[in-house]
């Protein structure tokens, strides 16, 4: 169907996280892709997030915690 397997954006500029980025999932699909990941990545999934897109399409990311803890890392600011 058009899905896509891409890295999510945020770590693949780390090169080393494999966090799932699946794009374009309609709705009936969902719970088969995400049942997918997690036999992929077994006890190891932290955080699944479902976005919706345009005309009843979705996004699937699945991450695992250390995944997670470099996203939100890269993300907020140190202060000084």
């Amino acid at each position: 169907m058009g899905s896509e397997w891409l890295p999510v954006p945020e770590t693949a500029a780390n090169g080393s996280a494999t966090a799932a980025q699946i794009e374009g999932i309609p709705l009936f699909l969902i719970p088969k892709t995400i049942a997918d990941q997690i036999r992929k990545k077994q006890n190891s999934v932290f955080l699944i997030t479902v976005k919706r897109n345009f005309m009843h399409q979705y996004t699937v990311i699945v991450e695992t915690h250390d995944e997670y803890n470099q996203r939100v890392n890269t993300e907020v600011p140190v202060r000084s």
